[in-house]
């Protein structure tokens, strides 16, 4: 009796035994469920992170297109209170219904802005902008003529240069856009084919129209030589002539010596902060 009583109780203890160790097989596989639950929320996480920086780029990109068109609705009611496309045909350009100078109205542009001093337009380009100046070379690389903030900016002239355009070296600023806008277009004067297609540009002033032969385009520091304004005499001006043909990436066949006034057109390099992409233009007056 005794024997059977410690059988039955052996054979009990087996198979709790047996029990207790299918239970924990049973139990292994948790540790998974629980990594692959992590694995979810990491990716989730990440989701949310790549999607929230989606709507902060598309929010971004959103403002940055609404400032180029306030900028460019802008200019194109300037171009339809003030500018006038006729006038003088150009014997430089072979088609002459391309070749007519444009007339601005100063007393219109006056009273969108005190300190408009001309108009630039480079025929077949987007450059077709007033020009301005104030007492700092500041104020309209935010602002656009009519004293709005904008990206966009605004032409303007070196507040140390004289007026009139007088000095040896005359200098007028512009954002390189984006989009293609403002004084973008000058960059393209790196290559020859180009220049071929636009040799001239115009200047109108209060004073009269000028024809502006580029002579020159280049890459150069922001602190260069390149934008001295006066010289110290004819021999000082002739070798920076000289020195702006020598690096230029175009070959021309205008002339250009210590008796004649040139503009200097500067824009950014992109994203270099230091350099600056320059066009020099031999200013000459178109006569009536």
């Amino acid at each position: 009796m005794t024997e059977i009583t410690e059988e039955k109780l052996y054979t009990e203890e087996k198979l709790n035994t047996e029990e207790t160790t299918d239970t924990t097989v049973a139990e292994q596989p948790a540790p998974k469920k629980k990594k692959k639950y992590r694995i979810n929320v990491l990716r989730m996480a990440i989701f949310v992170i790549c999607f929230g920086v989606a709507i902060f780029s598309a929010i971004k990109l959103i403002g940055i297109f609404r400032e180029y068109k306030k900028g460019s609705d802008t200019y194109s009611e300037v171009e339809e209170v003030a500018f006038i496309p006729s006038g003088h045909d150009s014997s430089n350009e072979p088609d002459a219904s391309e070749s007519l100078i444009p007339n601005v109205d100063f007393v219109a542009l006056k009273q969108i802005s005190d300190k408009a001093v001309g108009w630039l337009y480079s025929p077949g380009t987007v450059i077709n902008y007033p020009v301005a100046k104030t007492n700092n070379n500041d104020y309209y690389l935010t602002h656009l003529i009519d004293g709005t903030s904008n990206a966009n900016g605004c032409f303007f002239v070196d507040y140390r240069n004289s007026d009139g355009f007088t000095d040896q070296n005359t200098i007028i600023y512009g954002h390189r856009m984006k989009n293609g806008a403002m004084l973008s277009s000058i960059a393209k004067y790196n290559k020859q084919e180009y220049y071929d297609e636009h040799p001239v540009m115009y200047l109108i002033t209060p004073d009269g129209k000028y024809e502006l032969q580029i002579f020159s385009a280049y890459i150069t520091e922001a602190t260069s030589n390149a934008y001295k304004r006066t010289f110290e005499s004819d021999a000082k001006f002739t070798e920076w002539l000289n020195n702006a043909v020598r690096h230029s990436y175009v070959k021309t066949d205008v002339k250009v010596g210590p008796e004649d006034h040139v503009v200097t057109l500067s824009t950014c390099v992109k994203s270099e902060d230091t350099r600056r992409f320059i066009a020099l233009g031999k200013l000459v007056k178109i006569e009536d």
